[in-house]
């Protein structure tokens, strides 16, 4: 039913009743409606720049955060590079210093990212080239890492060897002779006492009354207990590994046996003037590699510089050998 509105009018003073038609009310609706959605398209469209302008401001925030995040991770990646680098110096130094063995191939060291493109999932973005670079550096310094733990086991492997040969090669002399007033005859040429000649002598005496202890110089196993009316007289020889053996000679008896294994500063015998001897001493020789070598250059566990210099010095004065 069509709604009814009033007029008035001026001639009769009076209310008017007016009859609006179901199509004129039909547009007005319409004009109220077509007005609404110009108004709110105008809002919409007058709003989209601002709100526009503002997610693109959180975005780049949102980047530049990452941006900062990465370049701070690889600033602490060449960091950790650098600490890495300094570890390989000291490696290398404890491999050829200490351990006497070739250090890790630089190129090992290197720990390159293989051969495949395993970064392919980050190209393809706005920041691909900070990405891929933080990725490639995270992976080598991920195989240096991997490396050096291998390069600390092998060192710590070697260690454990160092320790057992340090014990094994002869450190000390072979009789207590702090005050040095034991060493006599040096290595080298010297006169012998009873075929009155030059000749080499191998190893170093040392004077002592019969029957003063002699001790193993470093740990190992008796590989000759010998018995000979000339030359050494009675002897020991003990193999101590690693290229090094010690020969103790013109003993007066034995305290050890053939195959035995000893300690360092372990009573061996005792001093005697067995076969060609001249009076009572021990006559000590140091073999590498079956090589007779001078013996003072084995002391290092007994005697500081000082001590050393003062050896050298008398050994050499003494001329003539004790046999």
């Amino acid at each position: 039913m069509d709604k009814n509105n009033f007029k008035f009018n001026d001639k009769t003073l009076e209310y008017e009743k007016v009859e609006i038609s179901f199509v004129k009310r039909l547009q007005k609706a319409g004009l109220h409606l077509g007005v609404s959605l110009v108004l709110a398209i105008v809002i919409i469209v007058l709003s989209y720049p601002i709100v526009a302008r503002y997610s693109e401001k959180e975005k780049n925030q949102e980047i530049e955060k990452l941006h900062n995040t990465y370049s701070n991770l690889n600033k602490q990646i060449q960091e950790i590079s650098l600490e890495l680098e300094v570890l390989k110096m000291r490696d290398d130094s404890i491999y050829s210093g200490i351990f006497g063995v070739s250090p890790v191939s630089s190129s090992l060291r290197i720990g390159g990212t293989g051969g495949t493109d395993e970064f392919s999932h980050l190209r393809g973005f706005s920041n691909s080239d900070l990405m891929l670079n933080s990725a490639k550096l995270l992976k080598t310094l991920e195989n240096k890492v991997h490396i050096h733990k291998k390069a600390f086991d092998r060192i710590d492997k070697l260690a454990h060897t160092r320790s057992e040969k340090l014990a094994h090669i002869p450190a000390v002399q072979p009789i207590h002779n702090h005050n040095l007033i034991r060493t006599a005859s040096g290595y080298g040429m010297r006169m012998h006492p009873v075929y009155n000649v030059p000749k080499m002598h191998y190893g170093i005496d040392f004077t002592a009354k019969t029957g003063t202890d002699i001790y193993a110089t470093g740990d190992g196993t008796v590989e000759r207990v010998r018995n000979s009316y000339t030359g050494y007289g009675k002897h020991i020889i003990i193999n101590h590994g690693f290229g090094y053996k010690t020969l103790y000679a013109h003993m007066h008896e034995f305290s050890v046996k053939k195959g035995q294994k000893v300690k360092r500063g372990d009573v061996i015998g005792k001093v005697g003037n067995t076969g060609t001897s001249t009076g009572p001493h021990l006559h000590y020789e140091v073999i590498r590699n079956n090589k007779k070598i001078d013996p003072s250059n084995f002391f290092f566990n007994d005697l500081n510089y000082d001590q050393y210099q003062e050896m050298i010095k008398i050994s050499s004065q003494i001329k003539t050998s004790l046999d």
